[in-house]
């Protein structure tokens, strides 16, 4: 990376915590910009920032930052005696600022080059350090993410052994960061699983990261990688490549997405283990039990409709009809009929939806009229029958087309006019 780059970075870190690596080195401690955040400023930096890099951008706020110390902690704590331990033998701590906690992980009286390829993953194992515009980055590993691959900064021990989060980790650093995994990483993950399968975090641990994957901007190679290392076999048995793949021109919703993804699979098995919160996990299993969504409606039938009026709200019925047109999209280029006959479906279903939602404001419309069925009744001088729904129907066109004349004497004098013109009287 270009020395103004170098020098943008260092410009660009938030004051706050350009102001508390000083104070470590005031102090005599060597302070590195590192992991995520320091990510966030490269792609800045670059001028190639991810869609997914834009909370914070100009004060910092929401990015996870963090601060690699070549101190022990005890020395730390004695620079920022209001830093709080976060971790068991203090080998962490986290000092609060005006963009949120920094943490800080000490490598002790270590250099910073071994603590750093502990980290693994080679995006994570490189540092900047403000004090002089140097970085340290013993495993070259800044480069490989500049072109954009994930690469392993050391093979042994296998650091998916050693960890097995970092099957999560590296599945998010692929989606979120536009990385391509190298052949040498998933081969060792692929090594690696039999052996960590037991110890693999689920859980919410692993739910966070599924969901930051899901959410992404291009979450279909971070899948594919889950998918090729075993890890979504052994998780959501069954779940399928195809609907993976389509999940980044689904629209953004967490509980379309992770339908997508576990559809196939078994996905109440699945949301258990990831201990999905109640709420998603219906929302989830509603959605895939509406797609398809021109089989889910009954062949169109106004209960069908009714129905899923009921079950989802708008942002859903628009991701269901999405979905479905992707999947018609890929048959096409085999089955082309079928793919028209199933467009035009949808179109017939949405246009039933329309209808529906019509229906339903003119219902709402006259449960808020000033004069009610008893009322029209009184007015026309005749008994119950189907004109006093078309009279409503009416005054209910009359008021939205005149939101000040819902009125009961307005709306007798209509009433009034509206049954001089009808040609029949009645019962």
């Amino acid at each position: 990376m270009s020395q103004p780059n170098i020098l943008r970075i260092a410009h660009d870190l938030p004051r706050p915590v350009l102001e508390l690596a000083t104070r470590l080195e005031e102090h005599g401690i060597r302070a590195f910009s590192h992991g995520e955040g320091l990510l966030d400023d490269l792609r800045e930096a670059s001028g190639t920032a991810a869609a997914n890099v834009t909370v914070g951008r100009k004060t910092g706020i929401g990015r996870t930052r963090s601060l690699l110390c070549v101190a022990s902690p005890e020395k730390a704590l004695r620079a920022l005696p209001r830093a709080v331990v976060t971790s068991e033998h203090a080998i962490r701590i986290s000092q609060a600022t005006a963009v949120g906690p920094v943490d800080l992980i000490f490598t002790g009286a270590r250099n910073p080059e071994p603590a750093l390829l502990d980290f693994g993953l080679g995006p994570l194992c490189f540092g900047f350090r403000p004090a002089d515009a140097s970085w340290c980055d013993p495993a070259n590993q800044l480069e490989a993410f500049s072109a954009g691959r994930l690469e392993l900064a050391k093979s042994d021990p296998n650091p998916f052994i050693v960890a097995p989060r970092r099957y999560w980790i590296a599945a998010r650093l692929i989606a979120e960061r536009a990385l391509e995994a190298a052949p040498s990483l998933l081969s060792a993950a692929r090594d690696a699983l039999p052996e960590i399968l037991p110890r693999l975090p689920q859980a919410a641990p692993a739910r966070r990261e599924i969901q930051r994957i899901l959410v992404a901007p291009d979450p279909a190679p971070g899948l594919a990688f889950l998918r090729e290392s075993g890890v979504t076999a052994a998780c959501v048995p069954g779940a399928t490549a195809a609907h993976a793949e389509r999940i980044g021109d689904l629209p953004p919703l967490p509980s379309v997405r992770w339908a997508a993804w576990l559809r196939g699979g078994t996905t109440a098995r699945a949301l258990v283990r990831f201990r999905v919160p109640h709420a998603l996990a219906r929302r989830i299993e509603r959605i895939q039990g509406s797609h398809p969504i021109d089989r889910s409606v009954d062949g169109g039938r106004d209960l069908g409709v009714r129905k899923l009026l009921q079950r989802h709200d708008e942002e859903e019925i628009d991701a269901l009809f999405a979905w479905r047109r992707l999947e018609f999209a890929a048959l096409s280029r085999n089955r082309p009929n079928e793919a028209i006959e199933g467009d035009a479906r949808l179109h017939a279903i949405e246009g039933q939806i329309q209808e529906a939602q019509a229906a339903e404001a003119r219902t709402d419309q006259v449960r808020s009229l000033a004069l009610d069925g008893r009322a029209v009744m009184a007015t026309l001088g005749a008994g119950p029958g189907r004109h006093v729904g078309q009279a409503l129907a009416h005054l209910a066109r009359f008021v939205a087309d005149r939101p000040d004349a819902n009125e009961r004497d307005a709306l007798e004098s209509e009433l009034r006019k509206w049954r001089a013109k009808q040609p029949n009287g009645f019962d």
